[in-house]
């Protein structure tokens, strides 16, 4: 019986290393986070570039606007000072069409001046933001591809494990390996805990010293009173002097 629980102590072992490697699985980073957070920034670049489209075709429009207006204003201001009109009050209405031009214009060239700037400030944010998505991107495709590689070697270590956990598991009496499976399974993935002291390892309660006395006479099939866990008596190696 003492070799069997040395075997269900290596088996115990196994299962805590697995236990371990699938916790390491599922805490790895995938990336999947920062794919998000890129998506979002994407969509917002998105959004800044049709603003800056949107600037851009307010800014060509005033332009064009400005364009005819000036014209207009050329002409009236032709026939003003041409001579050819000598009629006071064609006279003033056409100073007045030159004047509310003239106002009309000074302030579509103070918008224009204003999308200008605006525009400037889009671009510059735009040009900012695409480093930003661009730094983003490249750290998501390495964190990928570590994600990749450790995810491949944690999972040939897990399968690893469970292939020399059957073996182990295959010298054990089946009635012995039910028992500590179903410990194991109402104690956190712990069945059989190694005691080399007087306290169990797996709850730090104290031993009673009559189960003490029989784990240590080598005596099967001891437990913990408080915690239900199989003990494994295994003395502590001495302590070598330097």
């Amino acid at each position: 019986m003492s070799h069997e629980l040395a075997v269900v102590y290596q088996v115990q072992q196994a299962d805590t290393e697995m236990a371990r490697l699938q916790a390491a699985l599922g805490g790895l980073n995938n990336g999947d986070e920062l794919a998000s957070e890129i998506a979002s920034a994407e969509a917002e670049l998105a959004d800044l570039r049709e603003k800056r489209r949107a600037t851009d075709r307010e800014q060509l429009d005033h332009q064009l606007e400005l364009k005819t207006l000036e014209e207009k204003k050329r002409k009236f201001q032709g026939q003003l000072y041409g001579g050819s009109i000598n009629n006071p009050r064609q006279l003033h209405d056409l100073q007045g069409e030159v004047d509310m031009l003239s106002r009309e214009i000074s302030k579509i060239e103070d918008r224009v001046l204003q999308l200008m700037q605006e525009i400037e400030d889009q671009r510059s944010e735009e040009a900012s933001r695409e480093a930003r998505l661009a730094e983003s991107q490249q750290t998501l495709e390495e964190v990928r591809d570590r994600y990749a590689k450790t995810e491949a070697r944690l999972r040939g270590e897990l399968a690893d494990c469970a292939v020399g956990r059957k073996a182990l598991a295959a010298q054990i009496n089946p009635h012995l390996l039910k028992r500590y499976e179903q410990i194991r399974a109402r104690q956190g993935n712990v069945g059989l805990v190694r005691v080399t002291g007087s306290t169990c390892p797996g709850c730090q309660i104290s031993i009673a010293s009559e189960v003490l006395k029989e784990l240590k006479a080598r005596s099967p099939n001891q437990s913990c009173d408080n915690c239900g866990r199989m003990l494994y008596w295994e003395t502590a190696p001495e302590s070598s002097e330097a």
